[in-house]
């Protein structure tokens, strides 16, 4: 059965790439059909070789513009239009020598060719055509009917004088030029339908494709956030304390000793994060492996590990503590560990900085502050490289916000606003 299918697929897929090969073979069919009937009653009706080659090329110009009805479906329906109104009106099928069945034998088959056309310029047409094939075929047809049923001859070409059968032909006239255009008219429609529907599943595609795009540069984002500030901590605090311990070891071995177990230790949380970061993207551990990250009871820990690096810090807290989530939780630890990482770097080892945590009602307040020499700006942006980006970027994903530059009274500061869990539900009804 799939085999089947499949083969059925081929087949399609290949009259799809050449759709000329059936309009040509419909074409030949077509003529196939009518021209017996067509050389029969040009023969009875005596016709002299002008009228007979006229004829001929009326009838064969219906034909050959079948082949073309879907490549050029506008040239083709007016090439039909215009050689079954000359059938129509030819004078030759309907003079008093012709016999009184040459006209609507020739023409009423002929009209076949006519309803493929109409059916194409209502399939294939653009613009306004697929109307205007419609009110010129209803024209047609009513003019076909009064010519079909007024043939001279001992009786009409119907067979009978009344006005009943008239009324029936004409019916079944304009009722094949009708359904032929709306059977076009439904084809159109639903090839509209289907491209639409198509385009559809490829702007979704393409959106799925931007999303994962954006999920995957937001999730690098995030882990270079996460490395960068768990490696500068560390590094800068393991440089400091080796450098101390460098100065120190030949005088005062204790305070070496101090200095390498603070730098073992160090090193040891620093492994111990990278780990809990990188199993994030391990899928056979996954985030259910990862260590419990940092939060903001954590900064007495963070303090008193940049205070024994030889970094004089203080830290205040003010206010009652509010319900924050992980995420502002995390944020406000990794900015203040990057912002006295930047003290270590940037302010110098005698400098002493000051750490306060603001509580209100509607947001916790950060602010680090060194009394050292702020860092050089280049274009308006103070220097930092990825720590204040980083910041910045936490604090937004968190709805806070960063400020940061030279202290009031001298050094550096950095102060960041992260709302409380009651602010951003209240802001989130009113939105």
């Amino acid at each position: 059965m799939h085999a089947d299918r499949a083969a059925m697929e081929r087949v399609d897929a290949w009259v799809r790439r050449r759709e000329w090969v059936t309009d040509l073979l419909l074409a030949s069919v077509l003529a196939g059909l009518v021209a017996p009937v067509s050389v029969t009653m040009v023969a009875a009706a005596g016709l002299d070789r002008g009228w007979t080659v006229a004829l001929w090329c009326l009838l064969g110009s219906l034909h050959l513009a079948v082949a073309f009805r879907r490549s050029a479906p506008v040239p083709a329906f007016l090439v039909l239009a215009t050689a079954e109104l000359g059938l129509a009106l030819a004078p030759f099928l309907s003079g008093d020598d012709a016999p009184a069945t040459t006209y609507p034998a020739v023409l009423l088959p002929s009209s076949l060719a006519y309803l493929i056309g109409a059916y194409s310029i209502s399939a294939y047409g653009r613009q306004r055509w697929p109307e205007l094939s419609l009110l010129v075929g209803l024209v047609g047809g009513l003019l076909v009917t009064v010519r079909v049923a007024t043939v001279p001859g001992p009786t009409t070409a119907l067979g009978t004088d009344g006005a009943g059968e008239l009324l029936l032909l004409a019916v079944a006239v304009l009722g094949a030029v009708t359904a032929a255009w709306a059977l076009g008219r439904f084809r159109r429609v639903r090839a509209d339908q289907l491209a639409a529907l198509a385009e559809r599943a490829r702007r979704a595609e393409a959106d799925r494709e931007q999303r994962d795009r954006q999920a995957a540069a937001d999730e690098r984002a995030r882990i270079a956030r996460e490395m960068h500030d768990v490696v500068a901590h560390s590094v800068t605090v393991m440089v400091r304390q080796a450098e101390g311990g460098r100065y120190v070891a030949a005088t005062d071995p204790a305070a070496a000793a101090t200095a390498l177990a603070t730098i073992a230790e160090t090193g040891r949380t620093a492994l111990t994060d990278m780990r809990s970061l990188l199993g994030v993207l391990d899928p056979a551990t996954g985030p259910a492996a990862a260590a419990p990250q940092p939060t903001i009871d954590d900064l007495p820990e963070l303090v008193r590990q940049i205070r024994a690096s030889g970094q004089p810090v203080t830290l205040r807290i003010d206010g009652d503590p509010r319900p924050l989530d992980r995420a502002a939780h995390l944020a406000a630890y990794r900015l203040v560990q990057e912002a006295l990482t930047n003290v270590v770097k940037h302010a110098g080892p005698d400098v002493e900085a000051e750490v306060v945590l603001t509580w209100d009602r509607q947001a916790l307040r950060l602010q680090v502050t060194d009394q050292g020499t702020p860092p050089r700006a280049t274009d308006g942006v103070p220097a930092g490289g990825r720590g204040l980006t980083g910041m910045r970027e936490r604090l937004h994903l968190v709805g806070g916000r960063l400020s940061v530059g030279p202290a009031e009274s001298g050094g550096f500061s950095v102060v960041g606003e992260i709302p409380t869990a009651g602010a951003g539900r209240a802001r989130g009804g009113r939105r």
